[in-house]
């Protein structure tokens, strides 16, 4: 029998009703995210500290905005249920704030949404074991949250979630808002795909920007083989190559 590569996709459902969402996708394989990197740190310590000097209205820049509109629009409340950038956003522009480099992968996340005021995330993909997908829940599908491996729970249905569709393992609650464990980046991660997602004005722009920045980034400094791609209305799904 022929192999099944596994793929991202994005339903088509979410592309209705969000007509400028684009994804940009980083492909990472061969990833060495061991061992501390000063000039990541550094990078990253300044990213914070620039967020700081500059800080941005949360209520009412439209990077901000459009993604609490956007979590309203499946019922899900933004205030109790923050994106996690703005989350991120609202935590480093308090002055003398610091984030731990955890690992090279989730530093080079972190740098680039605070600097593009856009949700970037990464899921392991040998630990997914399957095909990535973005689409509204019904309910049946289980999480496990990061930090949390003893306590699974299901989405609300209706709610937008990143999920194996093979094993119904959710990546990640509430579209951008909370990870799961099993998918986590971690220091013997190999294979990722990094989402860099734009909504409203200027989407692909932004979203092609953040991606190709996030890909040299993953080459300089973990020495990653990348691949690139725009997940969109006409193009909502990538066979994986892992």
């Amino acid at each position: 029998m022929p192999e099944i590569r596994p793929e991202i996709r994005i339903d088509k459902k979410i592309f209705e009703q969000y007509p400028t969402f684009r994804r940009g996708i980083v492909v990472a394989r061969n990833i060495d995210n061991q061992g501390h990197s000063r000039e990541l740190e550094n990078i990253l310590n300044e990213a914070v500290a620039q967020a700081a000097r500059q800080p941005i209205d949360l209520k009412e820049d439209p990077r901000i905005t459009v993604w609490l509109a956007a979590h309203r629009q499946f019922s899900s409340n933004p205030n109790k249920f923050p994106p996690a950038h703005c989350a991120l956003l609202k935590r480093v522009q308090k002055p003398g704030v610091q984030l731990p480099l955890i690992n090279r992968v989730v530093a080079i996340m972190n740098i680039n949404s605070i600097r593009d005021i856009i949700p970037v995330g990464g899921d392991d993909v040998i630990r997914a074991a399957g095909s990535l997908e973005l689409r509204y829940s019904d309910g049946s599908e289980s999480f496990t949250p990061l930090g949390n491996p003893d306590h699974t729970e299901q989405p609300v249905a209706g709610e937008v979630i990143y999920v194996v569709p093979e094993s119904k393992e959710v990546m990640c609650r509430r579209w951008n808002w909370r990870n799961g464990h099993k998918t986590r980046i971690a220091d013997d991660t190999q294979v990722i795909v990094m989402n860099i997602d734009g909504l409203g004005a200027d989407s692909e722009a932004r979203s092609i920007a953040t991606r190709d920045r996030v890909a040299q980034m993953l080459e300089a400094y973990c020495q990653a083989e990348v691949a690139r791609t725009l997940l969109s209305p006409s193009q909502p799904s990538y066979l994986l190559d892992i």
